[in-house]
């Protein structure tokens, strides 16, 4: 008789058996991988992506197809080159993996592309193909590449260097007799290399510096800007030489008539131009002016400046400007000015040299093509003193007093600063209304156009 406890393990056994009949019908009826089923079929239309290396070369009459993951170099083109019957050399120096889909194409065009796209240097010498790595490092490499030397026009050879890719800088070299760069590599790298030279090897562009150094003696800084009426005169900020301190009085466009107002206070003794240089400079780089006086001393002495020492027997006073102009395009210029006033007073009770007062400031400003940066409030004090006496009478002690006289002068003078920097054209010129106008101004001819040649009489014609 059957109990309940007997006739439970006996569904479990059973049903147990059942599964693993079942598992095994289903193993017999499921082709393996490879054999005609449909999973061989889709395989032989792609190889099988693994996670190690994949390479599958095929050559028909349509072409040879390639398809390989992080393949070996030199098993690729081997096996490339054995399928396709080509005779090719792969040089040791080779040691890279690459991963390439190509279909459709004879094997010397695949060989090409495979070439150009990883930077290989290769040759073809007598039907034998020849494969090695692109930058040389031994001399198999550099019998497959080229060299070049590309001479920069506008840029320094150091800097055009700077400016390439830092994976080639290490191999590109410098003459700098010729202010070229050198390159040996494949001849596609050479000319990706001649390519961007040419690109950043661009003239930079010329700017015109005109600076006016202006004296005001009795006339104040406000009085001047209205008796010559510039523009937005008195606005903005200002210079104060006391603290240091540079703004801007005024940016703004001269009036046609500035400088024969001034010329007019200059006649009357009310002002002075201390200096009127013309500065031309490339874009980017710096200009200097200096107004003012050297001393020199009978003792050198040791100045530093930038952390270097140097011996000198003269000291600079006066006015130094240091100009900064950029642009990039637009009519606008970007400049940085370094401004510094200096005055030598008494000489030192102890070493016996002059003292030197110095006020400096820096600032950048923005101003558009012939605008003028008006820089003013740099005040100065000077008490002078007038000794005269009658001769031989003027020397009597005492009485010698009746025939001296002395007179003190304190006169206080305001510098104005003006600076208008243009652009000038690729080859050194102002736009040419403006170069018109200065030639009508000082007397000079315009340039004649050369004379329309005769084109010769046709053969056969009458003279």
């Amino acid at each position: 008789m059957l109990t309940k406890r007997s006739v439970l393990p006996a569904m479990l056994l059973a049903a147990a058996m059942a599964i693993l009949c079942w598992s095994a019908a289903l193993a017999e009826e499921t082709p393996p991988a490879g054999t005609d089923g449909s999973a061989a079929a889709k395989s032989g239309d792609q190889p099988a992506k693994t996670a190690g290396n994949t390479l599958d070369i095929e050559v028909a009459d349509g072409g040879v197809r390639v398809y390989a993951i992080n393949a070996d170099a030199h098993e690729l083109f081997t096996e490339l080159a054995e399928k396709a019957d080509l005779q090719l050399v792969v040089d040791d120096t080779v040691k890279r993996k690459l991963t390439v889909n190509l279909s459709g194409k004879t094997a010397r065009e695949a060989i090409d592309y495979i070439v150009s796209a990883y930077g290989f240097s290769f040759a073809e010498v007598e039907g034998v193909l020849l494969i090695s790595e692109g930058i040389p490092k031994n001399p198999s490499s550099y019998l497959l590449s080229s060299i070049d030397s590309i001479t920069a026009k506008y840029v320094q050879a150091p800097q055009a260097k700077s400016l390439l890719p830092v994976f080639l800088q290490d191999h590109v070299k410098i003459n700098p007799g010729q202010n070229a760069v050198v390159l040996s590599a494949p001849r596609a790298v050479l000319d990706k290399f001649t390519d961007d030279i040419r690109k950043f090897d661009q003239p930079a562009a010329q700017i015109t510096l005109d600076v006016l150094v202006v004296e005001l003696t009795d006339t104040k800084l406000d009085e001047f800007a209205a008796s010559i009426n510039w523009a937005h005169a008195g606005k903005g900020a200002f210079t104060d030489s006391l603290l240091g301190l540079m703004g801007f009085d005024s940016i703004t466009n001269l009036p046609p008539d500035f400088f024969v107002k001034l010329a007019a206070l200059v006649s009357a003794g009310k002002a002075r131009v201390r200096a009127n240089p013309h500065i031309a400079t490339v874009s980017g780089q710096s200009a200097s002016v200096f107004i003012g006086q050297q001393k020199f001393l009978s003792t050198p002495v040791t100045l530093t400046g930038q952390g270097d020492y140097e011996t000198s027997n003269s000291i600079d006073a006066g006015v130094r400007l240091a100009m900064w102009p950029l642009t990039g395009g637009q009519g606008e210029i970007i400049i940085g000015i370094d401004q510094e006033i200096s005055t030598l007073s008494a000489l030192d009770p102890t070493t016996g040299l002059p003292n030197k007062t110095t006020r400096s400031a820096q600032t950048t400003v923005r101003v558009k093509d012939g605008q003028t940066i008006v820089i003013g409030g740099l005040k100065q004090e000077e008490t002078r003193a007038h000794r005269s006496r009658i001769p031989i009478l003027g020397d009597i002690p005492i009485l010698g007093q009746m025939f001296r006289s002395k007179r003190v002068d304190t006169v206080t003078t305001d510098l104005a600063i003006f600076i208008t920097p243009r652009i000038l054209t690729l080859t050194g010129h102002r736009p040419p209304d403006e170069e018109k106008a200065l030639m009508e101004h000082f007397g000079v001819p315009p340039p004649s156009s050369p004379p329309a040649q005769t084109p010769p009489p046709a053969e056969g014609s009458k003279q």
